[in-house]
């Protein structure tokens, strides 16, 4: 008995042996540290989602740390969609590191001392982006070991909608009576010494014989305390046009960055001249002009 108990306790200590063993030799696979990345919160830089207007740019600080491996790449992405070439440079206004320009690309390669930690400030065009609409901006950095980490904000567009949409047409002083004019009120076109005309038609040009050449001078100007500008799309948002005007921010836009023109004169065929402000160039297909006056509270814009 004492022999079979010896043999059982020797079995014991073996099996003891062999699983601790078994326990010392296993493989530990590490787990690697991903990055980090996130919106740095300071005074013109949005850090969390936001209202903007129709055509308002906005800015993002953009700050990523490594964790165990190196940076690699920061990709954007809009709604999912990470734009390349071309396409990138209608969102991308302009994007730079501590201090220096960058020429965007998506991805955007992290190199040198960045590839530790960097901090980057990207001005973003909502291009397309409608009236109401949300969109989310995502910035995902990707590290060598290929983990990745991402920050997200949405950014909807708001603005105040047009209270009417009017059309109408300004005929020359030509004839027949009650023309040369246009009443912005209505959209109506009317008289051009009528009061209720903001813009007017400047006439001919009494110099030139009409048998001979066309003398209709192609101009027009405000009339009754109004002001015109001619708008310059390219100041404008990416994608601006006449049809997608749809917020009265986006025709403030238009009047504040407008060329101010030169008051002058209308001339009738007897060469009579009238006041005029605000005188054009000779109008061409696709010129736009925005106009303010004052119907009630001095305060109105048309387009």
């Amino acid at each position: 008995m004492t022999k079979l108990l010896l043999r059982l306790s020797g079995l014991l200590l073996a099996l003891t042996f062999m699983i601790s063993t078994g326990c010392e030799t296993e493989d530990e696979t590490p787990i690697l540290l991903g990055p980090d990345i996130f919106f740095v919160a300071d005074p013109g830089f949005l850090s969390a989602d936001a209202e903007l207007a129709l055509g308002e740019t906005f800015k993002v600080k953009v700050r990523a740390d490594r964790g165990d491996s190196d940076l690699k790449t920061l990709t954007f992405t809009f709604d999912g969609v990470d734009p390349k070439g071309a396409e990138l440079d209608n969102y991308i206004k302009a994007i730079s590191s501590g201090g220096a320009s960058i020429t965007a690309n998506n991805p955007l390669l992290i190199l040198g001392t960045a590839t530790a930690g960097a901090t980057w400030e990207i001005e973003i065009v909502p291009f397309g982006q409608l009236l109401n609409e949300k969109v989310s901006y995502t910035f995902v950095v990707e590290d060598q070991a290929g983990k990745k980490a991402s920050a997200t904000l949405d950014i909807t567009i708001t603005g105040t909608p047009l209270q009417k949409s009017i059309s109408g047409v300004l005929f020359n002083q030509a004839g027949p009576a009650g023309t040369g004019g246009l009443d912005l009120d209505d959209g109506v076109g009317t008289g051009s010494a009528d009061p209720s005309a903001e813009i007017r038609d400047l006439g001919i040009d009494c110099t030139i014989n009409p048998m001979q050449a066309e003398n209709w001078r192609r101009q027009v100007g405000s009339v009754n305390g109004t002001n015109m500008v001619k708008v310059v799309p390219s100041a404008q948002a990416e994608g601006f046009t006449f049809d997608k005007v749809e917020t009265r921010e986006v025709i403030l836009a238009a009047y504040e960055t407008g060329t101010t023109l030169a008051d002058g004169v209308s001339t009738s065929p007897t060469c009579a001249e009238t006041p005029v402000t605000d005188v054009s160039d000779p109008v061409a297909v696709g010129d736009l002009f925005a106009i303010k006056y004052d119907p009630t509270t001095g305060d109105e814009l048309a387009r």
